[in-house]
């Protein structure tokens, strides 16, 4: 019995697949609204951000990705529902597949501060902050769905279907949703 407690804790270990630098914040955890005031103090500090891919360019030099911020959960993933506080760029050296990281995509990157970037947003030039990046994590579909729990069972019930406002051409309270066993 005394063997089985070190066996469990290992194999509970395991099923993590996160990199450490995504989910622990850095210390201090400075924030993209602290950085962008003024980038040039910060330079060469670790922080760790997440948001929404909104471009990747590629050239010879590497590559960079346009993000919009948004506040991370306690896991590193971005909350899109949050307030964001700007954007900034990721670069990193080796090449970023945009059919990959396609826009909308979420992200986590843990990296250092290199410096500022003038970029154009629809006619409005802005300074932004880059982050030369030392992880980067994309999040799938299933690491971000909104009810991760319940809508893959296949008897799904909804209780805010009934009532009068249920109509046709709404989906019914309960079912399975991907065909049926039998």
């Amino acid at each position: 019995m005394r063997f089985l407690l070190p066996i469990l804790m290992l194999l509970l270990s395991a099923c993590s697949n996160l990199p450490v630098a995504i989910k622990e914040a850095p210390k201090p955890d400075w924030q993209l609204s602290q950085v962008a005031i003024k980038a040039e103090q910060h330079k060469g500090d670790a922080i760790r951000w997440g948001g929404q891919v909104v471009k990747v360019e590629n050239d010879n030099n590497g590559s960079t990705i346009h993000v919009v911020q948004f506040p991370l959960n306690g896991f590193g993933r971005p909350d899109s529902d949050g307030v964001s506080q700007g954007r900034f760029l990721i670069h990193s050296d080796s090449f970023i597949d945009p059919y990959i990281y396609k826009a909308g995509t979420l992200i986590t990157v843990a990296g250092i501060v290199a410096n500022k970037e003038t970029v154009t947003i629809d006619k409005k030039s802005m300074s932004l902050p880059v982050v030369t990046a030392t992880q980067l994590y994309r999040w799938s579909k299933d690491d971000y769905s909104r009810d991760p729990y319940w809508r893959g069972h296949p008897y799904y019930y909804d209780p805010f279907a009934f009532g009068p406002y249920y109509g046709p051409g709404l989906r019914p309270a309960w079912g399975y949703y991907n065909g049926y066993y039998w």
